[in-house]
């Protein structure tokens, strides 16, 4: 082909690659198709604004949750939220609000294997074993996007609704970040046009066009989803990918809640996100709701090799970091106010180490490292006497509830 084109001027041979290259995409697509499937990016087009959070999932809706490691159904319920219906709360229930990000909503996996399910499992059968005469309910009011802000927030929004006897956070290292406090979202069909505050206009942006572009390539070719996973994951491409990454500070990005010592910017960013867990702290209390905290880890605190990797692309060494340091920041936070906190992450660490608790390439605990994660918080739960177990000290296992 190459000694063809060299017979012609260079004017027709641009010619002829025009020509070509739709013939060439269009036998890409339907090889990839048929030999080597790949799931496409989902347009999550399943977003509604909210007056007092700033959004939430939109009630009824749903939609797959894509990736090259997962095919999640999202199907929201009649409130909005990730969960089953729930009624008004029964006698013998007990009754949990789970908050958080997109590890506490289970990015990538199916509600079966979720976070609050799994913790409603596992709660469950701790309090059987005991004979503790209560039913878990743990509603899933996470959302992927959410921050310290919205936890505040989502919990005076859910609390009159459901009535909670506890509600429970899952913490991440990230949660540093709360400077999408007080936004408004303009969402139209699901889908986020704009993010403004008050007395702003919202600017509906799409983007170039070449990420416009791009957006529409992983929502309908797969195609492109194969050469691009193979640009992001190859171990070549990847290393030479994540090192101009680097280069450019978005992995140090990334890393900065680890650096030691901590950026004055980190240290005042997470002086903002506690003063909302206050706000949280503060509401709960008032309605004589026990508030209780997971720390939940990142995939570089429990993989070791993982974070070696994450380090040699963002340029730093290890005396630059402190693994623990978010760990240390939450903890401190919860220990100066009496707040319960659940660490998993000796349990996940010695599971990790024979099966993986994370997705290999999002980041993202899977169903196993929850497992883990929630089998952990519920001893530790019942060893605290938090409650219901306050309450049952004195039961035995032949009270135990059918």
């Amino acid at each position: 082909m190459l000694n063809i084109l060299r017979k012609f001027s260079w004017l027709k041979r641009i010619s002829i690659m025009v020509i070509i290259a739709p013939f060439a995409l269009l036998w890409g697509e339907v090889y990839t198709r048929i030999l080597v499937p790949q799931n496409v990016d989902s347009k999550m087009n399943i977003y509604a604004s909210d007056p007092v959070i700033g959004f939430t999932y939109k009630p009824n809706a749903s939609t797959y949750e894509k990736g090259r490691e997962y095919n999640a159904l999202y199907r929201i319920n009649s409130l909005g939220l990730r969960d089953r219906e729930y009624g008004p709360k029964q006698k013998g229930i007990f009754r949990v609000l789970l908050l958080g990000d997109s590890f506490s909503v289970s990015h990538g996996l199916p509600i079966e294997d979720s976070l609050s399910r799994q913790l409603e499992r596992a709660l469950q059968e701790v309090a059987n074993i005991d004979g503790v005469p209560v039913k878990f309910e743990v509603i899933n009011a996470a959302a992927g996007g959410y921050s310290p802000y919205n936890y505040w927030k989502a919990y005076s929004r859910w609390a009159p609704v459901f009535d909670p006897d506890v509600v429970i956070v899952g913490l991440s290292p990230d949660d540093y970040d709360s400077t999408n406090a007080w936004s408004n979202y303009l969402i139209e069909d699901g889908d986020t046009l704009a993010i403004y505050r008050d007395g702003e206009t919202p600017q509906k942006g799409g983007g170039s066009l070449v990420r416009q572009l791009r957006k529409w390539l992983s929502w309908n070719s797969e195609f492109y989803i194969l050469l691009r996973n193979f640009l992001y994951y190859n171990e070549i491409s990847g290393r030479v990918s994540m090192w101009f990454a680097a280069k450019e500070e978005a992995q140090i990005n990334q890393l900065q809640q680890f650096i030691t010592p901590q950026p004055e910017s980190i240290t005042q960013s997470w002086k903002a996100s506690f003063s909302y867990l206050d706000k949280l702290h503060e509401a709960t209390a008032n309605d004589n709701v026990s508030l209780l905290m997971i720390s939940i880890p990142l995939k570089d605190e429990i993989d070791y090799t993982q974070f070696q990797r994450t380090l040699a692309a963002s340029g730093l060494n290890q005396s630059q970091t402190d693994i623990n340091q978010p760990l240390k920041e939450i903890s401190n936070y919860c220990n100066a106010r009496n707040i319960p906190l659940f660490d998993p992450r000796p349990a996940i660490k010695a599971r990790h180490l024979e099966d993986p608790c994370y997705f290999v390439y999002d980041g993202h605990w899977v169903a196993e490292g929850i497992r883990v994660a929630t089998a952990s918080i519920a001893k530790q739960w019942r060893d605290l006497r938090l409650p219901p177990w306050d309450k049952y000290a004195t039961l035995n296992k032949s009270q135990k509830l059918n």
